[in-house]
């Protein structure tokens, strides 16, 4: 989970690391409220999106007065940033900058342990710095000091262990005209496997990669993961798209290369959805009910490398109790491999011939990518309905 500004310098705050003064607000009649709060009316307006690039694509703005600030606020919140829904505003004190320094911990998938990054140059061109000027620390999660003389260094790394973080990112951390160390921005990505271990979380508003509020359908899928038996295997991955071709894959390495592969045979997803981990038959079905109920589908692609302990059976099973329910008239491919596979199979087909389904299966002889061809091929064939 991917925290807005303004929660990260929160979590920030709570270790002992100084942020601007500041306060977010989601709507320009609370600029007044923000600019007492501060103190001043010398302020950079800054977007809340989950993502990037604010600084370069327009999403941070300098006001010096209140006239100014609540029309940087009101031209912020008009329209989504480089397509991304935004959240609120963050309205902070301007800073009067002498240097700019970045400073990260994360994990290095190499090593398999976690990482400091240090550079003596922050800013919004970071991504531009060498590797020269990259500092790399490694470190072991049970060690309690990191041996670098970096401000703020040792708040940062006890912020990232205790709070479960894939990723926490101060850039840029600057050094003011008075000789202040300021976390100047913030970003900090949690692991949600670890939310178990934080019921603070829960206070944080649901949010979708995408950089959008969750539709109904994602929040109904969190749910499938949920419960005294989320252990058992997952099935609660679903991110909705804007195309008309439901998927259901299995495994995420080859997930993603099916995404492509589906793409590159001119359909477009209607979600991303994944289930791994040998998830139980009622599991699977709550999620196959959640995919099939997006309106105006023209297809569904059932695809999944070959397994090594799922049992393809007990997952079809749950499948196919979607379908016995829903009875789409659209063209399905399925293609999948592993244990209990041909009981599995066998499952499909009799679905299949008791509701009249559009369907065909594929074992391994015949590649993933390859069906997706199949299901275009199918898909055209199907008669547009003039009105």
């Amino acid at each position: 989970m991917m925290l807005y500004e303004w929660e990260g310098k929160e979590l920030m705050q709570r270790y002992g690391i100084p942020t601007p003064r500041g306060l977010s607000i989601f709507c320009v009649q609370d600029v007044g409220t923000a600019l007492s709060h501060i103190g001043t009316s010398d302020v950079m307006v800054k977007v809340q999106v989950q993502g990037g690039g604010r600084g370069k694509g327009g999403g941070v703005k300098r006001a010096r007065t209140p006239k100014q600030a609540e029309d940087a606020c009101r031209e912020l919140l008009s329209v989504p940033f480089q397509g991304k829904l935004v959240a609120g505003l963050l309205v902070e004190e301007h800073l009067e900058i002498r240097k700019e320094m970045y400073l990260a911990f994360t994990y290095d998938t190499a090593s398999r342990s976690p990482v400091c990054l240090y550079s003596a140059r922050g800013g919004v061109d970071i991504e531009e710095i060498s590797d020269t000027d990259l500092k790399r620390v490694m470190l072991d999660i049970r060690q309690d000091a990191v041996d670098l003389d970096v401000p703020f260094v040792q708040e940062a790394w006890c912020a990232f262990k205790e709070s479960d973080a894939r990723l926490l990112e101060i850039n840029p951390l600057v050094e003011t005209a008075s000789g202040m160390f300021v976390a100047a921005d913030a970003k900090v990505i949690l692991d949600d496997d670890a939310a178990f271990r934080h019921a603070e979380w829960s206070s944080y508003a649901s949010r979708s990669p995408l950089g959008r509020s969750l539709t109904s359908r994602e929040i109904a899928a969190e749910q499938i993961d949920t419960g005294s038996e989320y252990y058992r295997g997952t099935a609660g991955k679903y991110i909705e798209m804007d195309g008309d071709i439901a998927v259901l894959f299995s495994g995420g390495g080859a997930s993603i290369a099916n995404m492509d592969a589906l793409i590159r045979a001119g359909l477009r997803p209607a979600n991303y959805t994944e289930y791994s981990g040998n998830p139980p038959r009622e599991k699977v079905y709550e999620l196959t009910k959640v995919v099939l109920s997006k309106p105006g589908l023209k297809g569904l692609w059932i695809v999944g490398g070959v397994a090594n302990f799922t049992n393809i059976d007990e997952t079809f099973h749950g499948i196919a109790d979607a379908l016995t329910e829903v009875k789409p008239s659209y063209p399905i491919v399925v293609r999948r491999a592993g244990p209990h596979e041909q009981e599995g199979m066998a499952r499909m087909r009799a679905c299949a011939l008791t509701h009249g389904l559009n369907i065909q299966l594929f074992s391994k002889e015949v590649s993933m990518t390859h069906t997706a061809h199949v299901l275009s091929e199918m898909v055209q064939r199907v008669p547009t309905l003039v009105c």
